[in-house]
């Protein structure tokens, strides 16, 4: 979430969409009970590693699923926001987000890049000019460079985590370019900017902007592409809804209200599901991505910030904040499967598997 330097408190609410937006969706677990028995007993997660980061306060924390042990560590850079890991489950990145300086700009300038294998911090990459950076994630395919925006500079920088060295940067030409998806050529790539309401469409092999489209009232703050990247999905936190555009044009396509606070969205791998966090309604609701249609929530998830599928498209993490919380839910049973306790408020969280050399 966008911070200001303020805290602000979140009421449950009753979900109600704005006049003339259609039919409202409620604040239950919709049309399939989250506390029903699973079809399918043998779903779980309980390996790899799930990599958190705890804002303004250095450290970052490493869960093993598979022993439920937490380890802290000092992560280098003062405020650990967005996280990721390498899908070989080496390296655990968290971006250095910083204070609001004002106009949806941040000052910090760096990423901690964590051995998860050794669980120590392995180098600390100062980006430069290139400030504010928050959601960050690793290009598909591999496990050593990743894209991270940076809003203030308003760019999308990517970066060999194993070189320490900044390769290239895109301009969004947006305002508070906050957070990104990319498809799954890894050259096709959306970023949601917050003080527009807009969404800028990246080349990002050829680093440039390709069009900035008009979306919606800001904030924008979520958003997810279908792994072709012929669709975007957008949420918009005010306004309370998903809207989900064509990916050249930007025309709406359709549109999902009755939200009490649309967060973060995600598309699963296999491009069937979205996942929308709804912190208001402590609930993460999944949508069909091929009809454009909620399905059913899954409840009891109180400041749910974001979920992350896993590359099964079937299992997805939830960060949960203030309660510090990484929570299993399975996707299509829509349900929860296990939940673990960090000990300390979250901001980010990823997933990786248990890297090869790490003790089992």
């Amino acid at each position: 979430m966008m911070r200001y330097g303020i805290a602000v408190a979140f009421a449950v609410i009753a979900c109600v969409a704005p006049p003339g937006e259609g039919r409202a969706q409620s604040c239950s677990a919709g049309p399939t009970d989250t506390g029903r028995a699973s079809s399918r007993p043998g779903v779980s997660l309980t390996t790899g590693t799930v990599f958190v980061s705890h804002g303004n306060s250095g450290i970052v924390s490493m869960l093993d699923l598979a022993s439920g042990a937490v380890t802290t560590i000092k992560a280098g850079i003062q405020d650990p926001h967005e996280v990721a890991v390498s899908p070989d489950g080496r390296w655990g990145v968290a971006a250095d987000f910083g204070d609001y300086q004002g106009n949806f700009e941040f000052d910090g300038q760096r990423l901690a890049v964590i051995d998860l294998v050794d669980k120590r911090v392995a180098r600390v990459i100062d980006l430069g000019e290139y400030r504010g950076p928050h959601d960050v994630m690793f290009l598909p395919g591999s496990s050593k460079r990743v894209v991270v925006t940076t809003q203030t500079s308003r760019h999308v920088v990517e970066v060999d985590v194993e070189t320490g060295q900044v390769i290239a940067a895109t301009p969004t030409g947006g305002v508070g370019s906050h957070n990104l998806a990319v498809a799954a050529d890894g050259r096709t790539a959306f970023t949601a900017n917050q003080g527009e309401g807009t969404v800028s469409r990246l080349d990002l092999a050829a680093h440039t902007l390709v069009r900035e489209l008009a979306v919606g009232a800001p904030p924008a703050e979520g958003i997810a592409v279908t792994p072709d990247g012929r669709e975007a999905w957008v949420a918009y936190r005010d306004e309370r809804l998903v809207r989900v555009i064509d990916g050249e044009t930007g025309k709406v396509l359709a549109t999902l209200p009755g939200f009490g606070s649309t967060e973060r969205l995600s598309i699963t791998p296999d491009g069937r599901r979205a996942l929308i966090s709804d912190l208001r309604c402590r609930q993460v609701t999944v949508a069909d991505v091929a009809t454009r249609r909620v399905l059913g929530s899954i409840g009891d998830l109180p400041d749910a910030a974001q979920a992350k599928p896993l590359a099964d498209s079937r299992i997805a993490i939830v960060a949960q904040l203030q309660p510090g919380l990484v929570t299993i839910v399975d996707i299509e049973e829509r349900r929860v499967l296990a939940r673990h306790r960090i000990g300390r408020r979250i901001d980010g969280a990823a997933w990786g598997p248990t890297p090869s050399g790490a003790a089992r």
